[in-house]
């Protein structure tokens, strides 16, 4: 699998709200999440459907394959 841009998932404790960095882009995820994990799933989804890893990462099978890195 080759892409350029890694996948870095900012998970505020106190607000329970996510951010997802992707290359030179940021992106706030829409919900709330209880648990840093449940976020990362989340991020997974909105990688694969919104950003077109489907696509873009032929290593990929499905969402839960996109590496996102938790900060």
């Amino acid at each position: 699998m080759h892409v350029e841009e890694n996948l870095e998932l900012h998970f505020d404790l106190l607000s329970h709200k996510a951010l997802l960095s992707c290359g030179d882009k940021e992106y706030l995820l829409p919900d709330i999440y209880p648990t840093k994990e449940m976020a990362q799933v989340a991020a997974q989804k909105f990688a694969w459907e919104t950003l077109g890893w489907k696509e873009r990462a032929p290593g990929c099978r499905q969402p839960s394959d996109v590496p996102v890195w938790l900060r």
